[in-house]
């Protein structure tokens, strides 16, 4: 399994079912494989949150969009229901996988700055140089499909914007690549991360006392998301225990979890919009199917290797499926396709999405042929 040395990435990223072969507490062979076999499922549950058009959402509001009610509450079900522990389930992954090796913390430090800090940074400059290539062409070539594609405001920002822009604080608050507030809060976690375990030591019941009040009750962490911190700790707990999160999904039963979930589901979008206790624990239980249908994805052997080889795309996937991806795809599939009525909109969130799955994989085994170097670079390997 190749790139065993890498376990210490975050999960969106490179681990492989090989980590376990490196780590100085052995991780069970069961474990490693689910934390292998899960990545590109998240990943796509990700990308189909980041697709989920809503009459808000376009410009223009309802004379491009005209969804109907079953698809709204599809689009509700998947984007906002089953994909909602997705990155719950990547920050813990995330978390575990750094305390359990138990490295220094320069030696972590090091390690985070290669494969988390370099393509946090490195890839919004690709993003900029893509999209000022895009609207050159289209200036120079009078694509009329790309107007509005492309564009130069990079270089008219400001120092406070450029810092904004990277790491979403200052301004309106909003990181250019909006997607990577997760590598940004697992950056700040990572530098804390002695700190939150000194804490947990000294103080465990008060500690886990603590970071489920700032969950639930949605508390400004100021440099962090709420969520970040809990899942995070929810890692450094499940690395520091003897229980096994994993075994802890397996033992509730389908029919005990689903039915939870489903009406957390339903009561939140139909009548608690918005609620933050809600959605937390509706996210929980979500967390807990995803955490359970790993033990799914390694039965079948044939099924896990692709699992695998796709997985080692997740991060490239991760990086350009909203900014470019999803711009190029949606601009063309909306002039071509108009959402006019339920069945067009239900074939752009699934169309599009599909597209932008297998497009972004695509182009991630292609620049790792071409030159892998820079695909290693990018994907912190």
């Amino acid at each position: 399994m190749e790139n065993q040395e890498n376990c210490s990435t975050p999960v969106m990223t490179t681990e492989t079912a090989g980590c376990a072969a490196v780590l100085k507490k052995k991780l069970s062979d069961e474990t490693s494989k689910k934390i292998a076999a899960i990545r590109i499922i998240l990943m796509i549950l990700v990308v189909f949150v980041h697709n989920n058009y809503n009459e808000l959402a376009l410009p223009g509001g309802g004379a491009v969009f005209n969804q109907s009610v079953f698809g709204k509450w599809v689009q509700l079900l998947i984007s906002d229901g089953l994909a909602r522990g997705a990155v719950p389930v990547f920050f813990t992954i995330s978390a575990f996988l750094l305390y359990y090796k138990k490295n220094s913390y320069s030696v972590v430090l090091k390690k985070k700055a290669k494969s988390i800090f370099l393509p946090f940074i490195l890839w919004p400059v690709v993003n900029m140089l893509f999209f000022a290539a895009v609207k050159f062409i289209a200036d120079v070539a009078h694509i009329g499909f790309l107007d509005g594609v492309g564009n130069y405001d990079f270089l008219t920002w400001t120092p406070k914007e450029w810092f904004s822009n990277f790491f979403g604080y200052g301004g309106d608050g909003i990181l250019y690549l909006s997607q990577f507030w997760f590598l940004r809060d697992l950056i700040i976690l990572t530098i804390i991360s002695p700190v939150l375990s000194l804490l947990y030591d000294k103080a465990k019941v008060l500690y886990v006392a603590a970071i489920i009040y700032i969950e639930f009750a949605g508390v400004f962490t100021y440099f962090i998301m709420p969520e970040s911190l809990f899942y995070f700790s929810v890692g450094m707990i499940w690395a520091k225990s003897d229980f096994d999160i994993f075994e802890l999904a397996g033992k509730i039963k389908w029919y005990e979890i689903i039915p939870v979930f489903l009406g957390l589901w339903l009561v939140l979008w139909k009548f608690q919009r918005f609620s933050v206790t809600t959605v937390t624990l509706m996210a929980f239980a979500d967390f807990l199917m995803l955490m359970k249908f790993s033990q799914i994805l390694i039965k079948n052997e044939k099924v896990y290797n692709v699992l695998v080889y796709f997985s080692t795309y997740s991060f490239f996937l991760y990086a350009v499926h909203i900014k470019i991806l999803r711009a190029i795809i949606r601009t063309v599939w909306i002039k071509v396709l108009p959402m006019t009525n339920g069945f067009f909109c239900l074939a752009e969130y699934f169309g599009v999405t599909i597209l932008m799955i297998a497009s972004g994989i695509g182009l991630g085994i292609l620049l790792k042929k071409i030159c892998p170097p820079l695909f290693n670079i990018l994907n912190g390997r």
